[in-house]
């Protein structure tokens, strides 16, 4: 059977260089030992990094304090935390990078081949975030690699617990779009990697299908799955597949609560003019919301209409002509 949505590329990642990006303050730092323990398992090298950006200083306070300065402090206070026991035995660097966020960011993941950006948030919504912008989203929708980001209500459990397995359930929502198709191979191999269990989950909105039609979406959405799992990934064909209807964002937040997640994964669309200040989009409001760690993927803006395609190119007759056992 073929499937009706563009199949992605599986295999187990590699995280060689480790990028975290810090301001210092609390909401960043505790971030720290996710990176760290994701060092450990994949044997990679972190970067402890700060970027002092133009923008984040009143012009008034540039005037008193000099970049010498402000470098040389961001260096003293990255060497304490290389001391830390918590990074002792993972090989780390330091970093202090000059300039706007973005490019600034961009460089540092090209310059040393960060396969992965691990940043703290503190979640500001509202009129502050329209003003101030949000840091950790403006990190994930521009980043050239994957983010992970520990909002204000992550618990500290999951990545960053050192006993016994330290990922016991990844979940990967997916509307089988182009966006989130980018998240797959995360999402399945690092449940690979920590023998954990995957629910792949669709979130579809309650206008879109209802009833009978839910139902057979469903069918057809575990289908679909199932045929994204690479044989090399065969134990993950038995990932949990669940369509919930309501509204993205409280679809997901509400899911990963009530089964105790410790990782989201999620396909996000590169940042476009507005990205940021278009109100609660559904990744924003995700890694801010969530009780555990998001890791997002940034792909192009593509179509986002993978997953109500299958409700458009298979009425309930052609449904029941796949023979999923509905009359």
């Amino acid at each position: 059977m073929k499937s009706a949505v563009k199949q992605p590329s599986v295999a187990l990642i590699k995280l060689k260089n480790i990028l975290f990006a810090t301001d210092f303050s609390p909401a960043s730092l505790t971030a720290l030992p996710y990176a760290a323990a994701l060092a450990r398992r994949y044997a990679s090298k972190i970067y402890l990094a700060h970027i002092i950006m133009p923008e984040a200083y009143p012009l008034h306070a540039l005037e008193l304090t000099s970049p010498a300065k402000l470098e040389r402090e961001a260096h003293e206070r990255l060497a304490e935390m290389s001391d830390l026991n918590l990074l002792s035995e993972i090989p780390h660097q330091s970093l202090v990078v000059h300039g706007p966020l973005t490019p600034a960011l961009a460089q540092t993941v090209h310059d040393h081949e960060i396969d992965l950006v691990v940043v703290g948030t503190h979640g500001r919504s509202g009129f502050n975030r329209f003003l101030l912008g949000s840091v950790a989203e403006e990190i994930f929708r521009n980043s050239p690699c994957p983010v992970l980001t520990v909002g204000p209500h992550s618990a500290r459990k999951g990545l960053q617990d050192t006993q016994e397995k330290m990922l016991r359930h990844v979940l990967y929502p997916s509307d089988l779009s182009e966006t989130s198709l980018h998240a797959a191979p995360y999402a399945f191999s690092l449940a690979a990697a920590y023998a954990a269990h995957l629910t792949v989950l669709a979130a579809v909105p309650e206008e879109s299908a209802t009833g009978s039609e839910a139902r057979l979406l469903a069918r057809a959405f575990e289908d679909e799955v199932q045929l994204l799992i690479p044989a090399e990934l065969e134990p993950w064909r038995d990932a949990e597949c669940v369509v919930e209807t309501g509204a993205p964002a409280d679809v997901v937040l509400r899911t990963a609560t009530k089964r105790q997640a410790d990782l989201i994964v999620l396909g996000v669309r590169r940042a476009t003019a507005l990205a940021t200040h278009r109100g609660a989009n559904v990744a924003y409001r995700v890694v801010v919301g969530a009780e555990c760690p998001v890791l997002t993927i940034g792909a192009q803006d593509e179509s986002s209409d993978g997953l109500l395609n299958l409700l458009g190119q298979w009425g309930e007759a052609s449904f029941r002509e796949r023979d999923f056992g509905i009359h």
